[in-house]
């Protein structure tokens, strides 16, 4: 996977720290992603003067951006970021959600390749049990069968789950409190 912070900001979903070093331990964004989002820190909080994100800010090449980043989340006193936390799994869910939502824009002419596409990050995130309702290769529980309808008609079943997922991984997302 590769994306940038600006798929966050797309999905109007509020990130902070946290959320940009889930997102460097997931592999979803690079280290310019860091440098970029720690100047567009610092140009919102003219106050700051915490040495490790200036140091993210001039964006050098020997810089170990994930030991800094542990350190800037310890200086904040923000919870330490265990995998499978709570917080851990909550950060993770920001930026599943603004992948798909990012994916859903791309591919809003091709519902066949949405699916296709939803199935890759089903299985980046590692097969999340609440994106199973929506995966073409899964069986529903439901008792619907889809052998009773056509292609088409299966796939807007498909893709209206996943649009009632978006809304509600949205709503819970958006209602969650964030520090930055």
């Amino acid at each position: 996977m590769d994306y940038s912070i600006d798929i966050l900001k797309q999905s109007k979903i509020k990130y902070d720290w946290k959320t940009i070093y889930i997102g460097l331990e997931l592999s979803i964004i690079k280290n310019n992603d860091i440098t970029n989002y720690a100047v567009e820190f610092l140009s919102t909080h003219q106050e700051c003067n915490n040495p490790f994100i200036i140091e993210l800010a001039w964006g050098k090449n020997d810089i170990e951006y994930r030991r800094i980043l542990k350190n800037i989340l310890k200086e904040l006193n923000d919870e330490h970021l265990l995998k499978d936390s709570n917080l851990w799994k909550c950060e993770k869910r920001k930026w599943r959600f603004s992948i798909l939502k990012c994916l859903k824009e791309m591919y809003q002419d091709e519902p066949k390749e949405l699916l296709n596409k939803i199935v890759e990050i089903y299985a980046d995130f590692d097969y999340p049990e609440d994106m199973e309702r929506f995966i073409n290769y899964m069986p529903p529980k439901d008792g619907y069968n889809p052998l009773l309808y056509s292609e088409e008609e299966n796939i807007v079943r498909l893709i209206s789950f996943f649009n009632d997922f978006l809304h509600k991984e949205q709503q819970y997302l958006q209602n969650r409190k964030v520090k930055r």
